[in-house]
């Protein structure tokens, strides 16, 4: 059987740490809870505290989003389970190994000893966003604090992975990309030019397809370094572009507006936009302090830019459905749920349901998209390799014909 090696604490808030062997996680989490313990955190794998956890001290200080869903999600178990919200941070530092997030904890755990709220010892770190920190206030307002923070765990979880899945699924294609370009500077730098003084003591007439080939390689050798100017100044006048607003809010548009990806970007988009709107909503933020907090949430800022008005209208009286048709970069669908939800009232659950549907859509679409441009990568590549073969080997086989 598996070891699970946890960190749970007891009701006094004492942290404790060991292992334990079982078929499954869930055995492990009610055996502690028969023990009177609250499971923390169970994984297969026990930290190490050799050179491989000196390393993990010397990493970057920068809280990454997965560690932000591993505290919400604890400190949502430790509040259900009726332990103070101080002594509840105070495990939590106790616990956290990385540097970076056991520094903001133990500065939330100062504040809030103050006298602060939550909300507001986390707002002053930049590694929680406005919508945590508006859906903690909006928990600690209403008497559910556990409960958001259970919620937003959640949320957050589904985030990174849908993230995590839209990076991961572009891998394959992106080595493809490079092995093919790669094997094809090769050819024109190393295979074709062994070719070249034969055909010149050949004396013979070259097809089109050898001189091209020939040209392309003399030219590529002869001025490489041109073509690596070209593209050092294209890197750097890209990165300038997009260190200006006007710049960003352009490939924001290209994103967004492109005949093939800019789908998808809109479906992933609205996924978020779903995710989160109805989020904040179920944990009773209002609907315009939710537009507020889901408009600068939004990473688009073209998609941002077109949202603006939409809060300023809602807060008028009107519909948001309609406002959202208007913008003209959500799926219809999208729209028709949320109209549904305004008529019926119940808009938080229809968003949370077409965020559902929207990622769905969203991880379809991709692998619709990595089954065409798989296929279409190979045959490129291939198409390619079989020319240059093809224009090396024809003089040959005239060669071989005027002779016989």
């Amino acid at each position: 059987m598996p070891v699970f090696y946890y960190r749970a604490t007891d009701p006094g808030g004492k942290i404790v740490q060991g292992s334990l062997e079982a078929r499954e996680e869930r055995l492990v989490v009610l055996h502690l809870q028969q023990g009177g313990l609250i499971p923390l955190r169970i994984t297969l794998e026990e930290r190490a505290p050799g050179w491989q956890g000196r390393w993990g001290r010397v990493r970057s200080r920068r809280v990454s989003l997965g560690e932000v869903v591993n505290f919400t999600q604890e400190l949502a178990a430790l509040l259900k389970a009726r332990l103070p919200l101080d002594r509840s941070l105070q495990a939590l530092v106790e616990v956290t190994a990385r540097p970076g997030l056991k520094s903001i904890l133990t500065q939330v755990l100062r504040d809030l000893q103050s006298g602060k709220t939550l909300s507001d010892s986390l707002g002053r770190h930049p590694a929680f966003s406005t919508l945590y920190v508006s859906m903690v206030q909006a928990g600690e307002t209403g008497g559910f604090l556990e409960e958001a923070l259970s919620r937003l765990g959640e949320y957050l979880k589904t985030v990174r992975e849908l993230r995590s899945y839209l990076i991961t699924a572009l891998i394959y294609p992106i080595i493809l990309a490079v092995v093919g370009s790669l094997s094809l500077i090769l050819m024109l730098l190393y295979v074709v030019p062994r070719f070249e003084s034969f055909f010149k003591e050949m004396g013979q007439t070259l097809f089109w397809s050898t001189r091209f080939l020939l040209a392309l390689s003399q030219a590529f050798r002869s001025y490489w370094w041109l073509g690596a100017l070209l593209a050092a100044a294209g890197a750097i006048g890209l990165v300038r572009l997009l260190r200006t607003s006007r710049g960003r809010m352009a490939v924001d548009r290209v994103k967004i507006q492109a005949p093939f990806l800019g789908d998808l970007n809109r479906r992933v988009a609205a996924a978020f936009f779903a995710k989160t709107l109805g989020t904040l909503l179920h944990n009773g933020v209002p609907l315009v302090s939710s537009l507020r907090v889901v408009i600068a949430s939004v990473s688009n800022r073209y998609l941002a830019e077109s949202l603006v008005n939409v809060r300023a209208d809602v807060e008028k009286g009107q519909q948001l459905s309609g406002l959202l048709k208007k913008v003209g970069l959500f799926p219809e669908l999208f729209l028709q749920m949320i109209a549904i939800g305004e008529e019926t009232g119940h808009l938080a659950e229809m968003l949370l349901s077409a965020a559902d549907s929207l990622e769905s859509d969203a991880r379809a679409a991709v692998r619709r998209l990595l089954a065409l441009l798989e296929p279409v990568l190979i045959l490129v590549t291939a198409l390619v390799v079989a020319f240059i073969i093809v224009s090396l080997l024809l003089p040959i086989l005239n060669l071989y014909e005027i002779q016989f």
